[in-house]
Order: C-alpha cells, then sequence, then structure tokens
C-alpha cells in the first residue's frame, strides 16, 4: 500500500510539474549563458522550487488562511503571471528583457532562476495543489515522508532535464529555439487562461 501511495503521488506531482514543458523556456532565458552559469539558473530553479513546493506542502494551509487568500484566488494570480510571460515569449519580448547589460550578472540568473522558472512554470499553482492534495490524503507519517521522497524524485529529475537542454540548443539551433518559444509560449497562454477560468469557477461556486 505504501508503495501504491508512492507511485500515486509521484505521478500526479512528476506530471503537473512537466519538467519537460521548461525545457524550452529555460533555453530561451539563457542561451546567452557560458554552461557554468546555465548550470547554476538549473541548480537555482530547482532549490528555489523545492523550497516553495515543500513550504506548501508543510504549511499550505496555514499560510493561505494567515493571508485570508484561497486557493481559487492563487490559481487567478499564478494565472494572470503565467499570461503575461507568455505573451513576452509569442511576440518576442522575452529575449530582449533578459539581455539587458545594465543587469548585473548574479542578479539576473537569481531573477530568472525564481520567476518564471521556479515560479510558475514549475512550482505553479497546478503542482503546489498537487502536493497539498497529496499531504492532505496521507494517511499517516509514513505517507508524509513518501510524498516528499515523491517531491524530492520529481525535482531530480527536474534538474536532470534542465542540465542537459544545452544539448538541445546544440540540435535544434537560435531559430529553432525562437520557433519553439513562441510555440510554447501559444500553449502557456491557454494553460494560464485556463487556470485563470478555473480559478474564477472555483471562486464563484
Amino acid at each position: 500500500m505504501e508503495l501504491q501511495y508512492f507511485i500515486l503521488a509521484f505521478t500526479s506531482i512528476f506530471s503537473i510539474l512537466n519538467p519537460f514543458g521548461a525545457v524550452p523556456v529555460f533555453i530561451t532565458l539563457t542561451e546567452s549563458y557560458p554552461k557554468k552559469e546555465r548550470d547554476l539558473v538549473a541548480k537555482r530553479t530547482v532549490i528555489y522550487a523545492l523550497a516553495i513546493l515543500l513550504a506548501f506542502t508543510l504549511f499550505g494551509e496555514w499560510i493561505l488562511k494567515f493571508f485570508g487568500i484561497s486557493l481559487d484566488a492563487f490559481k487567478i494570480a499564478g494565472g494572470i503571471l503565467l499570461l503575461l510571460i507568455s505573451l513576452d515569449m509569442v511576440g518576442g519580448q522575452q529575449e530582449a528583457k533578459i539581455h539587458r547589460k545594465e543587469i548585473e550578472a548574479a542578479y539576473e540568473i537569481d531573477e530568472i532562476a525564481l520567476m518564471p522558472l521556479a515560479t510558475p512554470l514549475l512550482a505553479g499553482p497546478g503542482s503546489i495543489t498537487a502536493c497539498m492534495v497529496a499531504m492532505a490524503e496521507a494517511a499517516d507519517i509514513g505517507d508524509r515522508f513518501l510524498v516528499i521522497l515523491a517531491i524530492l524524485l520529481s525535482l531530480g529529475i527536474t534538474y536532470l532535464t534542465l542540465l542537459s537542454a544545452e544539448k538541445v540548443l546544440d540540435k535544434i539551433g537560435r531559430l529553432g529555439i525562437r520557433i519553439l518559444t513562441r510555440m510554447m509560449g501559444l500553449i502557456l497562454t491557454a494553460i494560464a487562461v485556463q487556470m485563470i477560468v478555473n480559478g474564477i469557477k472555483g471562486a464563484l461556486l
């Protein structure tokens, strides 16, 4: 039963986390970086995502209640933020924003790693909800540990996926990345709109 619960928690968290969907965005945001800095972005992205997911998994219910925020309101806010990012990707504005020379490299890396990579692309309302639901359904402390283990495993795979993004860059080239980025932007736009719609429906019902 514990193995079954772990598989259930892992599949739900990993499928919504969708690290492969973040690869085109990661490549676009880091294409001008040397490999060392690109790997640093991947590392910090996963660390930030882990901190966010663990915080909401362990303390999510109290955090939202403390600020008087419903999960539906969080979905709406996350959807709006993701929509703005996706529109920048479709319009080709994302690249211009990340190549501002006056921004210090360390600050830029932290900024990109935290947003939009760690949140809302990885640790967004969907993955946060999946983690919170899995923890809420845990029957005992053993199941709760399995939820945390599922999060760690999912983000471990995500880290390896982001590290291999450089190989994708070498194969498809800059033009391919731009085309892929705009296509991903369209998909993200639809996801963002659906996220907002679901949040509004939940808030009204």
